[in-house]
């Protein structure tokens, strides 16, 4: 979840996906996203109607380590897909290159309209 705010028209803002998986014993651990076929992040609107699915790339420092050992996967807003007001929700899907697929845990993010547009 996003511990800052967001607005409509932010350009730039680098939304990050964690991606986890259980080992052998149980555990809850990282998804190694190195060598996966596909990254995608989706964004839900507010009003639930529209998903943006978006391309997302293994995130690099400082946000992630940048080799996809530790599950974090990124994408960077462009102009138009921050255009609603509301509390968005978030999730990703990893399909890897033997068609496993996983899915991220939802999240949600508010986005709010500028006092200065």
């Amino acid at each position: 979840m996003a511990s800052f705010d967001s607005h409509i028209g932010d350009i730039g803002l680098e939304i990050v996906v964690h991606f986890q998986t259980c080992d052998c014993d149980g555990n809850v651990i990282d998804l190694v996203l190195s060598g996966t076929d596909t990254i995608t992040i989706c964004l839900r609107k507010p009003d639930q109607s529209t998903i943006l699915s978006k391309i997302a790339v293994i995130t690099d420092p400082p946000c992630g380590l940048g080799d996809g050992s530790d599950g974090k996967a990124s994408y960077i807003t462009v102009g138009g897909d921050l255009d609603v007001a509301g509390t968005w929700t978030i999730s990703g899907k990893v399909v890897t290159v033997s068609g496993d697929t996983f899915r991220a845990t939802e999240a949600t993010f508010t986005v709010r309209t500028p006092v200065c547009p």
